[in-house]
């Protein structure tokens, strides 16, 4: 059973979901390939009991509303031919259906519109110590990444908290932000990242930042030749990145076209 099949089954009995974990990486273009379908759902009684038909329709296996409702993930595969869902009630960054729903939106996926987590809340949601998650986080940055060089996407704190590197900090737009995302930005990823990619002078207003991150003002306060093997090295920033948080609004986060309003 294919993944559109299986989503048109959810759709079909009414299921309230939105599409979360690897799939949603290959429906954002990022990832490339998921075998699975992972789902967070609206856990009430009613919408359980409309799951645990979908589960029976694409698996086979049974389940009961209790479980659906009271396990925060579960794993349904169908025998005959691998065909997997995985139902979670929470994620990092994401403790529940309402959070999800606030940073998603609908994509189309060979004409079915389907509600689906958005990269920057996905990406807060892979931050574990699984190897897959790593590399899903990396595909992420480069598809943002790609989306910001060519001008398709709104460069705001939340996209240069996951893709600002020695390239993209060079922008004009971008360069002329330092100075105020230095001293003012509460993402620990982009304060991260300024102080591996930004001018010198911003390591200096990164000190004046009230909301400087523990893990930043520590290697602010280290010598430069300590700082350097750790900033220099891209498998030890890569592993700094890993450890910081992104920071996703309480009312949300989209990402955006240039000129288009919050």
């Amino acid at each position: 059973m294919t993944i559109r099949e299986q989503l048109e089954i959810l759709y079909r009995l009414g299921v309230e979901f939105v599409v979360v974990g690897g799939q949603a990486g290959v429906l954002r273009q990022a990832v490339e390939f998921s075998h699975d379908l992972d789902i967070l759902f609206r856990p009430t009684r009613e919408n359980a009991e409309r799951l645990r038909e979908a589960v029976r329709a694409i698996t086979g296996v049974e389940t009961d509303i209790e479980t659906l409702r009271g396990r925060d993930f579960q794993q349904y595969i169908r025998p005959e031919d691998g065909a997997e869902l995985d139902v979670h009630l929470k994620l990092i960054a994401i403790p529940d259906f309402e959070s999800g729903v606030r940073n998603s939106s609908s994509v189309d996926f060979l004409g079915l519109r389907t509600e689906c987590l958005e990269l920057p809340g996905l990406y807060a949601s892979k931050r574990t110590d699984r190897p897959k998650d790593a590399i899903h986080r990396r595909a992420i940055e480069d598809r943002l990444r790609y989306l910001a060089l060519r001008g398709e996407i709104e460069m705001d704190e939340v996209i240069l908290a996951l893709c600002l590197d020695a390239e993209i900090v060079q922008l004009p737009a971008v360069l002329a932000r330092v100075p105020a995302l230095s001293r003012s930005t509460s993402q620990p990823l982009l304060q991260a990242r300024l102080l591996a990619h930004a001018p010198e002078q911003a390591q200096e207003l990164l000190r004046t930042n009230a909301s400087l991150h523990s893990a930043v003002a520590a290697l602010l306060a280290v010598g430069p030749d300590v700082k350097a093997k750790i900033l220099g090295n891209p498998a030890r920033l890569a592993a700094l990145l890993a450890k910081l948080p992104l920071e996703l609004p309480p009312g949300g986060y989209h990402v955006r076209a240039p000129g288009d309003r919050a």
